[in-house]
């Protein structure tokens, strides 16, 4: 893994590890704003837990989501067609995420994580793809923040550059 000041720059979508021999990975962005807030917790203990991130009047990221899909071997000498990641899947993404409030896309119950948002990319496009390929989600909030989610039974982990 690359480190140092210039890491961010320097991170490519395909160094998160995969056990699989192929995969290829296209990169999305979209803008969105978000409020970290649990009704679960006082305001206290909101701020404690998510910092400037659970102020009320909320705030916005550019953000970054890498798609990366795999396979043990190849089938027509492609990992995925890129038809699906350029056009599924962006789609998929820019319908449900470009320029919203990610607290009203989701719903009250959700909370706009990172990790919580990786996740919730990887459940809506995990379907579209065969069960044979494997797929990896890697959100990328700020220059020095990523998260990244590998699917069920797996930890969603956040990455600090």
């Amino acid at each position: 893994m690359i480190s140092g000041p210039n890491a961010a720059a320097m991170t490519r979508p395909n160094e998160v590890e995969t056990e699989y021999m192929y995969s290829i990975a296209k990169r999305f962005r979209f803008s969105a704003a978000h409020v970290l807030h649990s009704p679960a917790l006082s305001d206290a203990e909101n701020s404690a837990v998510y910092g400037k991130c659970a102020g009320p009047s909320g705030h916005g990221h550019d953000y970054a989501i890498e798609v990366i899909v795999g396979c043990r071997s190849l089938d027509n000498d492609v990992v995925v067609t890129r038809r699906w990641l350029e056009v599924s899947a962006a789609d998929e993404l820019a319908k449900k995420f470009a320029f919203t409030n990610l607290n009203e896309t989701f719903g009250r119950d959700f909370i706009p994580t990172g990790e919580n948002l990786a996740e919730a990319v990887w459940r809506l496009l995990r379907p579209h793809l065969p069960s044979e390929n494997s797929l990896t989600v890697r959100l990328v909030e700020t220059p020095k923040n990523a998260f990244v989610y590998r699917g069920d039974g797996e930890q969603s982990q956040a990455q600090t550059v």
